[in-house]
């Protein structure tokens, strides 16, 4: 039977395994490492940071979960892909080391945060990128007696796409964040949350990006709108900040250039996996990243798909992207092995929904300008906080098969 091994458990690796057990049934042995025993739904972790939700409720439980749908897990930490042998090499929790081999890999164990290029993080760093950020920054904030918060990302340190996978030029480009998704849905959520507790008027909040300006991979008419929304909050913005330095009442960028801030509240950098160090080094790009051809497959070993934030062309880091290239990549497989399968090409797109629980909206996101398209929607209504709340219920209710979600992103 053909092996199919999947490095990561969050939207990119689920949907693969998900997909491919779908399609082959019987035809392929899966098995899923992933280095915790649970799935976030890392959209609900801003609603964490606020109080609307607990980490708990929005996690997937990987070893019932896989099982059920005749998916092999193992816990454990990914340290090496060896390309030329199909092997990988990982660690467990004992720190016993291990070794699987494959017919077929999927990397989509995601990009690193990279918290250790900000001096005092540990004292003072913020986020909602993983689970405990975002409990630990939800205790900061019901502490909260008024004060001074800086919102905003950190550097994406992507490389130079070099090389190039075999794809359009203008499907991926060099970007200043991996993501600021999250920042924006903060810059909502977190002046509803103060208001709420009359701290609101306490309160002076900063905007800042390492980019010309914040979302970058949107149109310019919508950014016009968001950055118009923040003066009339009375937000101050800062642009071209490159975060080097977390103090107890200020950051720092790269320049010297400094922000006052008792809370900062980072979408920390994005960089290569660990694992990119000591794995076959022409898988990857000079950035750690993976170039593949238009169906996701290695440009140097056709056998390996990389999915989600592992791959070069995924930009920005994105949550929809990530399910649209396992869906693409294991099609792709099934008829490589022989299973008639229709085979979606990609589409990239900005897909996002920044919500504001607290008062009852959100801004739906639909855009591709940023790959030369005309699509560029950025809505307000009450519809769309609905919309988040049944994306979240959906990805719990299935425990991550985000079968439906090309049908459902175009809401």
């Amino acid at each position: 039977m053909t092996k199919l091994l999947v490095l990561g458990g969050r939207f990119a690796g689920l949907t693969a395994a998900y997909t491919a057990k779908r399609l082959l049934g019987d035809k392929i042995d899966v098995t899923l490492i992933n280095n915790t025993p649970y799935a976030a739904f890392r959209p609900g972790m801003p609603h964490v940071a606020i109080g609307v939700s607990t980490a708990e409720e929005l996690e997937v439980d990987l070893a019932t979960a896989l099982p059920a749908k005749g998916i092999k897990f193992i816990l454990g930490t990914v340290t090496k892909i060896d390309a030329k042998k199909n092997k990988v090499e990982y660690e467990l929790p004992s720190k016993e080391k291990k070794e699987a081999s494959y017919d077929y890999l999927v990397v989509a164990f995601g990009a690193k945060l990279g918290i250790e290029h900000i001096k005092g993080w540990e004292e003072y760093g913020n986020s909602v990128c993983e689970p405990q950020y975002a409990t630990a920054l939800h205790e900061k904030l019901e502490n909260w007696k008024g004060g001074n918060i800086a919102i905003g990302s950190g550097v994406f340190y992507q490389g130079t796409l070099t090389p190039r996978g075999k794809y359009p030029k203008n499907w991926a480009s060099v970007a200043d964040s991996a993501c600021e998704g999250p920042i924006f849905e903060l810059s909502l959520m977190v002046p509803a949350f103060l208001k709420k507790k009359g701290l609101l008027d306490k309160t002076h909040i900063t905007i800042f990006s390492p980019g010309e300006e914040i979302l970058t991979d949107i149109a310019k008419e919508s950014r016009s709108v968001v950055k118009s929304l923040f003066a009339q909050a009375g937000f101050d913005m800062v642009w071209n900040f490159k975060l080097k330095e977390i103090k107890k009442d200020e950051i720092v960028d790269e320049s010297g250039k400094t922000i006052k801030a008792d809370l900062a509240i980072i979408l920390p950098p994005y960089e290569k996996n660990d694992a990119v160090a000591n794995s076959t080094p022409d898988l990857f790009d000079d950035g750690g990243f993976i170039p593949t051809d238009e169906h996701m497959r290695s440009v140097t070993y056709p056998n390996v798909y990389a999915c989600g934030d592992a791959n070069q062309v995924t930009v920005p880091k994105l949550g929809f992207l990530a399910v649209q290239t396992s869906r693409i990549a294991m099609e792709d497989l099934a008829n490589r092995l022989g299973v008639p399968t229709k085979q979606e090409e990609y589409a990239p797109e900005v897909v996002c929904i920044a919500d504001n629980p607290l008062e009852g909206f959100a801004i739906a996101v639909n855009d591709t300008t940023f790959y030369g398209g005309d699509e560029k929607i950025a809505q307000p209504s009450p519809t769309n906080h609905i919309k988040k709340e049944l994306f979240t219920k959906y990805f719990m209710w299935t425990n991550g098969d985000m079968a439906l979600d090309k049908y459902l992103a175009s809401w």
